[in-house]
C-alpha cells in the first residue's frame, strides 16, 4: 500500500471525503477565475460544473463527503488530549471551526434558495447579491477554506516520494488560484452592479435575475441564522462535555511516563505518548502530524507496569513497513497505561522545541537530483610550500568562484570537502533539467577557474587544475549527524558514483567525468568525447563514463539548455 494511504479505515475515509470536498472547491474556484475572461464564459463553465454537482449522484456524494468529513474531524478533535499543537495543526483546526459560520449561510443563499423557491442562483444572481454587501464575508470564506485545504494537502503529500520536486509548482498554484478566483468574482460583480457596465446592460441583467420577493428574502435570512445556531449550539455542548471528561480524568488519577533521556512526567490517562511529549515541551519528532503514516515518532518500550494497548490497524501497517521490533511503538498511537519507560528512536536536533514541527526534509525525503563533485588537483603538494594564510586565501578564492557558478546555474553547494566541494542540483521539472544545470555549472566553474588562475598567477607556481565527477539519480535527503554538528545533506548511490567519477577524472587526467546516463539526461552530444566502461565499487554492473578532456568543450552548442 502507498505511504499516502497508510492509516486506519477511519483515517482513509476522512482523507477520501476531504479529497472529494477539495475537488469541489478547486473546480468552484477555477470557475470563479474564468470571470477574468467574461461573464458568459463564467456562466458556461458553471453549467458544466453544476450538471455534475447538482445531479442526484453528485449531490449524494458531495453531501456524504461533507457530513463524513465534519463528523470524523470532530471525532478526531474530541480525542485530542493536549492542545499544545504545532502552529499548522492549530491553524487548520481553527479554520475548520470558522468555515461553517460563513459556509452555512452561503449554502442557504444558493442551494436551499434554488430548491425551495425555484430561483436561478447562478452567477448573475449571486454576484449581484454579494456585491458589495457581503463580499468581505465571501472573501474570508474563500481564503479560509483554501488555506484549511492546502494545509491538509501539504502535510499529507510531503511524506510522498517526488513531492519535493513538485512543491514549488504546487505552492505557486496555491497562491495563484484563490487570487484569480477573487479577481474574477470582483470584476464581474462590479460589471453587474453598474460599476463597469452601462446602466442599460446592468438593468437587463437585473431583470433576468428574478430576486425572491421581500417576504421570502426575510425567510432566507432567518434560515441563515438558524443553520448557524443548529451547528454551533450542539458543538458548544460537545465541547463542554469534552472539558468535563478531561476534568474527571484528572481527578481519577493518571499514568507515569519516564523518558530514558529524562524527564519523568505524570499525566491523566487517555493521552497518546506524542500528546504527552507536547504537553510538557519534550521535543518529539512527528513528520505526518500524528496520523501513523510515517514512523518518525516511534519509541522503544523499555518497561511497563500494565499490558500495553494492542496495535491498531494503522500502527501495525506502518511498523510492518519499517520492519520494527516487537518492543517498538508509534508515540502518536500509543495511549500508555500505568507506568511506562520509553526511549525516542528518532532524536530531535539539539534545541528543538516540541511546539514546532521540524521539516520533513530533516528526517528523510526522496528526491531526484544531480550531484557534482569538484576537486583541485595537486593542491596538497602546492600547499606544502605555502603559508597557512596563503592556503586559506587560495582555497577561499576558488570556492567563492565555484559557489557563484553553482548558484547561477540553479544549484547549491552542499558541503566543502578539504580542497573540493559537492554541489547539488534539484529541479521541479525533473532529473533531465537538473543534469543540464549541473553541466552548465561545471562549464562555468572551468571559466571561473581560469579567472582565478589569472588573478593569482603571481602566487601560484603553476595554474590550478580541476577534476570533476557528475552523476544523477534518486537520493535521500535529511539531517545527518549528531547534536549541533548534524547538517542537512543527501546520501545514496548517486552521491557515491559522482564521487568516484571525480576520482576517475583525476586518474584519466581529464577535467570532467560524467556517467552516460547523466550525459543523456543533459542532452549532451557525446560523439566528440571518449566513452569508457568503468567498474564502480558498490554497483553490481559497470557503467559507461563520458570523459571531457577540457571543460571549454562544454561551451560549444552541444548542450541544449531549456
Amino acid at each position: 500500500m502507498s505511504i499516502l494511504w497508510r492509516g486506519s479505515w477511519v483515517q482513509r475515509l476522512r482523507l477520501a471525503s476531504g479529497l472529494v470536498l477539495f475537488a469541489y472547491v478547486l473546480t468552484h474556484f477555477l470557475n470563479h477565475a474564468v470571470g477574468l475572461v467574461s461573464l458568459d464564459a463564467m456562466i458556461s463553465a458553471d453549467h458544466w460544473r453544476v450538471a455534475v454537482t447538482r445531479s442526484a449522484l453528485g449531490t449524494l456524494v458531495l453531501v456524504a463527503a461533507l457530513l463524513i468529513h465534519v463528523a470524523l474531524a470532530i471525532a478526531r478533535i474530541a480525542g485530542i488530549r493536549s492542545w499544545r499543537l504545532p502552529p499548522w495543526q492549530a491553524t487548520q483546526i481553527a479554520f475548520g471551526f470558522a468555515i461553517p459560520f460563513l459556509l452555512l449561510p452561503h449554502i442557504v443563499g444558493t442551494r436551499i434558495t434554488a430548491l425551495m423557491f425555484g430561483i436561478d442562483t447562478g452567477y448573475p444572481y449571486e454576484l449581484a447579491r454579494i456585491w458589495p454587501a457581503t463580499i468581505l464575508d465571501q472573501t474570508l470564506l474563500l481564503l479560509i477554506v483554501w488555506v484549511h485545504a492546502c494545509i491538509g494537502l501539504h502535510f499529507w503529500l510531503r511524506i510522498a516520494p517526488g513531492y519535493d520536486r513538485l512543491r514549488p509548482l504546487l505552492f505557486s498554484l496555491a497562491l495563484l488560484i484563490p487570487f484569480a478566483a477573487l479577481a474574477g468574482v470582483m470584476m464581474q460583480a462590479r460589471s453587474l452592479t453598474g460599476d463597469l457596465a452601462g446602466p442599460i446592460q446592468s438593468q437587463e441583467l437585473r431583470d433576468e435575475m428574478r430576486p425572491p420577493p421581500r417576504a421570502e428574502q426575510g425567510q432566507i435570512q432567518l434560515w441563515r441564522d438558524e443553520t448557524r445556531v443548529a451547528f454551533y449550539a450542539p458543538l458548544a455542548g460537545f465541547i463542554l462535555l469534552i472539558g468535563g471528561a478531561a476534568w474527571w480524568r484528572r481527578r481519577a488519577g493518571g499514568v507515569t511516563v519516564a523518558y530514558l533521556e529524562g524527564p519523568t512526567v505524570r499525566v491523566p490517562a487517555g493521552a497518546t505518548l506524542l500528546e504527552i511529549s507536547r504537553s510538557f515541551g519534550i521535543p518529539h519528532v512527528s513528520v505526518c502530524g500524528g496520523r501513523a503514516r510515517c514512523s518518525t515518532c516511534r519509541v522503544r518500550i523499555i518497561a511497563h507496569s500494565l499490558p500495553l494497548p494492542p496495535l491498531g490497524e494503522a500502527e501495525a501497517r506502518t511498523l510492518r513497513a519499517i520492519g520494527a521490533a516487537p518492543d517498538v511503538r508509534l508515540a502518536c498511537q500509543l495511549r500508555p497505561t500505568g507506568e511506562v519507560t520509553v526511549v525516542r528512536l528518532v532524536q530531535p536536533v539539539a534545541g528543538a522545541s516540541s511546539s514546532l514541527e521540524r521539516e520533513a526534509d530533516d528526517h528523510g525525503v526522496d528526491t531526484d537530483a544531480a550531484v557534482l563533485f569538484a576537486d583541485i588537483r595537486g593542491f596538497t603538494a602546492l600547499s606544502e610550500h605555502k603559508l597557512a594564510y596563503d592556503v586559506v586565501h587560495i582555497l577561499n578564492r576558488f570556492f567563492a568562484a565555484a559557489n557563484f557558478a553553482v548558484h547561477e546555474a540553479g544549484g547549491r553547494v552542499d558541503k566543502y570537502i578539504g580542497d573540493g566541494l559537492m554541489a547539488l542540483f534539484v529541479d521541479p521539472r525533473g532529473i533531465d533539467h537538473a543534469c543540464r544545470s549541473a553541466l552548465t555549472a561545471a562549464s562555468a566553474i572551468g571559466r571561473e577557474l581560469a579567472t582565478v588562475n589569472r588573478d593569482l598567477a603571481a602566487e601560484l607556481r603553476e595554474p590550478l587544475r580541476i577534476a570533476m565527477g557528475l552523476h544523477g539519480g534518486r537520493l535521500v535527503g535529511g539531517r545527518i549527524g549528531a547534536g549541533r554538528a548534524a547538517t542537512r545533506t543527501v546520501i545514496g548511490p548517486a552521491v557515491n558514483v559522482a564521487s568516484r567519477l571525480e576520482a576517475v577524472a583525476k586518474a584519466r587526467g581529464v577535467e570532467l567525468a560524467l556517467s552516460r546516463a547523466a550525459a543523456e539526461w543533459a542532452a549532451l552530444d557525446i560523439a566528440a568525447h571518449k566513452v569508457e566502461t568503468e567498474e564502480m565499487r558498490g554497483l553490481d554492473q559497470p557503467i559507461e563514463v563520458v570523459l571531457i578532456d577540457r571543460l571549454a568543450a562544454l561551451d560549444a552548442p552541444s548542450v541544449e539548455l531549456v
